[in-house]
């Protein structure tokens, strides 16, 4: 019996130093907090998902930490940047500093709990320059409510030289859609946006239902179709946009 008390208390002694330096060595790695990103996580071109301005490239020079704000593709803020702790602070060329809380997940990054989000995905209109004048006509003519922009052909005659035969091109491009009453003056407004945005009317390959412009290499055509065929009911304007690669 002595023996056997003996072995208990050595095995009890041996389960409470395990569990002392378990604890020991589990619970400290628990309590730490996650390490803080670095400046060169956030480095490279960052898209407005929810925010002021177009877009912020985040850059380094021998120095500093650096950024631009761009609006319409033009430079607009710049200043500096780091993180100090758990925070983003912003430093603009006239000495003002903001610090934001932030959250760095995959390819998104938010700004005190949603107030500004950013993506390093770059958007449709960047990735195809074509699409900008499209998004720029939904959303000045919001009242006509267009689809958003798909994928579509472009095919158009138009004259790159008065003494010479009229191109043909075939491009492919993106289009948006939206639906109105015949009596509209839809495509009125389009034809006249399209001149206020450095835009020309091509006058020798008008046809009864599309009307062509051009700004250089690119080419937006305005479509408009009856629905359904023969009846009054319902117009489908369709603008598509695409670029003559040079």
């Amino acid at each position: 019996m002595g023996w056997d008390l003996k072995n208990e208390i050595m095995k009890f002694t041996f389960r409470i130093l395990f569990t002392i330096v378990f604890l020991a060595l589990f619970l400290p790695g628990c309590k730490q907090n996650k390490p803080v990103l670095s400046e060169e996580s956030f480095l490279g071109e960052w898209y407005t998902v929810k925010g002021g301005l177009e877009a912020y490239s985040f850059l380094k020079d021998s120095n500093n930490y650096i950024f631009v704000g761009t609006r319409d593709k033009q430079p607009v803020v710049y200043g500096t940047w780091k993180i100090d702790k758990n925070k983003f602070v912003i430093t603009l060329d006239k000495g003002t500093s903001t610090a934001y809380t932030f959250v760095l997940s995959n390819d998104t990054l938010t700004f005190n709990g949603g107030a500004e989000i950013y993506t390093r995905i770059a958007p449709l209109e960047v990735k195809y320059p074509e699409v900008r004048v499209l998004i720029s006509i939904s959303s000045d003519l919001s009242s006509l409510k267009f689809s958003t922009p798909r994928p579509a052909d472009l095919k158009w005659d138009f004259m790159t030289d008065k003494t010479q035969s009229p191109q043909r091109y075939s491009l492919k491009g993106y289009s948006i859609i939206a639906v109105t009453i015949p009596s509209s003056d839809a495509m009125k407004e389009i034809s006249n946006y399209l001149k206020d945005y450095g835009f020309e009317q091509d006058t020798i390959s008008v046809t009864e239902n599309c009307n062509g412009f051009r700004d250089d290499n690119q080419i937006v055509t305005i479509c408009a179709r009856q629905y359904p065929a023969g009846k009054n009911d319902s117009i489908y304007i369709q603008i598509t946009s695409g670029l003559i690669v040079k």
